[in-house]
């Protein structure tokens, strides 16, 4: 009988170790428990995301059909941070081991993980739920509620005066991060915490008091250039530091403030400053904002001039959409006036010789409508020297577009359509027209110049047309 249990050990530490080794080829294994759980996740627009192994964030959505029960994670990293997100605003943050399976279930309506292949304490799987639960009794944190507080002042539609609200927020997130540190302390102390997850809360913890400093305690305001100063070149400015999803959110939280406070370029300063890898990051960012308001011939003198400062994969995650528009054909079925059938090919074809700028509509687009002026106005200005305006509407009922269009003046023959193949046009999938209204601009060959040309109001497409249109100096 002895011999019969050590052999049935030994079994199953070998089948364990096939396990393991599977499972760190894998990366990290997640286990939806069973589809009950699932469906509550579901419910709540829950959402697990991570940064891969080439710094770029990555979000595991779960959808209804979905019927596999494990998701994998890829990963070269030893420790990996998965964030989890859902509608009611909740978020934890998991340190997971490569190699690891992970069974997430629910608890009191809360997402709980498990770790199946080894042993692990309940507060390493959950700790920052467990910390809530525990430390605090509460569903959401006093940083929580300070930055609620601060979204409602600083980033709302309609913003809201809350001066007293922030300050007293603001001094009960610090006393609790203080707080939250000497409870880890106390954790690793008898030995619930490894010393790997103590180091990354901690680490955490004391990245959000540094935070906490840069936002004003007279007013709450954030101060987004000692936000660079200050993170630039600081402990979480390495390599270690761009895995994880808290700092790589940071930095795009700084450079969206940064946008709307300093509206004129900052790239020649970002530039300067990307030698680091928080730098390197943070001018990555930046360009992932900047590229889609460029020509491809601007996109092409910014991938050269930082090619050497950020990865190969990331240039290419960066060309990537241009690259798509430049290799697929535009396969847009159209309408003209007088349910003239035609392509937009067949209309490039037409139209050679001149400078296409087309109006990406739609009949329920405010902002559409209120430019057709401006660009009626280009074309009076510009039609003689070589532009054409065409207006391209993406609706679904045609009857409805005849109606605008003839309300508005752009009934314009051959210079006004609908396009019939909203749903399989692939072109239109990689441009995203989602988002409109938006301009295209073609050369005189039918070559797309800019994914996203200047509004037909603005100064810019001005500047463009004419640095199109006027001849060379002659040297």
């Amino acid at each position: 009988m002895l011999i019969l249990t050590g052999l049935f050990l030994l079994a199953c530490e070998s089948s364990s170790q096939k396990e393991n080794q599977e499972n760190g080829e894998r990366g990290i294994v997640l286990i939806l428990e069973d589809s009950l759980g699932r469906d509550y996740l579901i419910q709540r627009n829950a959402s697990f995301k991570y940064i891969d192994n080439e710094y770029l964030p990555t979000i595991i959505e779960l959808h209804e059909g979905d019927l596999a029960s494990e998701i994998v994670i890829p990963t070269e990293r030893d420790f990996l941070e998965l964030l989890y997100r859902d509608n009611s605003h909740s978020h934890y943050s998991y340190l997971i081991q490569k190699g690891d399976s992970v069974l997430v279930k629910l608890q009191e309506k809360k997402p709980w993980m498990e770790t199946v292949n080894r042993s692990k304490t309940a507060y390493d799987d959950n700790l920052e739920l467990l910390r809530n639960k525990d430390l605090f009794g509460t569903a959401y944190t006093d940083l929580e509620n300070f930055y609620f507080f601060w979204n409602s002042s600083f980033a709302s539609v309609v913003p809201v005066e809350l001066k007293d609200e922030l300050k007293e927020s603001r001094s009960k997130a610090i006393e609790s991060l203080h707080l939250e540190l000497l409870w880890m302390d106390s954790l690793k102390h008898e030995q619930l915490i490894s010393e790997h997850t103590a180091a990354f809360h901690s680490a955490k913890a004391r990245f959000e008091l540094e935070k906490l400093k840069l936002y004003a305690e007279k007013d709450g305001a954030f101060d987004v250039k000692g936000a660079f100063q200050f993170f630039l070149e600081s402990e979480w400015d390495t390599e270690e530091g761009l895995h994880h999803v808290y700092l790589n959110e940071f930095a795009d939280f700084v450079l969206a403030r940064d946008q709307l406070e300093n509206p004129a370029p900052r790239e020649l300063e970002l530039g300067q400053k990307s030698n680091t890898p928080l730098g390197k990051l943070i001018l990555f960012k930046y360009l992932t904002l900047t590229l889609p308001s460029l020509s491809f011939k601007e996109a092409d003198e910014r991938f050269n001039r930082y090619s050497e400062r950020l990865s190969p994969a990331l240039i290419s995650y960066l060309k990537t959409n241009n690259e798509v528009l430049l290799k697929q054909s535009p396969d847009m079925e159209l309408m003209g006036m007088g349910q003239h059938l035609t392509t937009f090919e067949e209309l490039l074809d037409q139209k050679k010789g001149k400078y296409l700028y087309v109006d990406l509509w739609a009949a329920w687009c405010i902002p559409c409508i209120r430019s057709f002026p401006a660009s009626r106005a280009l074309q009076e200005e510009y039609g003689q020297r070589g532009v054409e305006v065409v207006y391209l509407s993406v609706d679904k009922n045609h009857k409805f577009w005849e109606e605008v269009v003839q309300k508005f003046d752009i009934d314009f023959p051959e210079r006004s359509f609908i396009t019939m193949n909203l749903k399989d046009s692939k072109y239109l999938e990689a441009l995203n027209v989602d988002f409109i209204p938006r301009y295209l601009l073609f050369d005189p060959q039918g070559n797309l110049l800019h994914p996203n040309a200047p509004r037909p109001e603005s100064e810019e497409i001005r500047t463009l047309f004419e640095s199109l249109l006027s001849p060379p100096a002659i040297l």
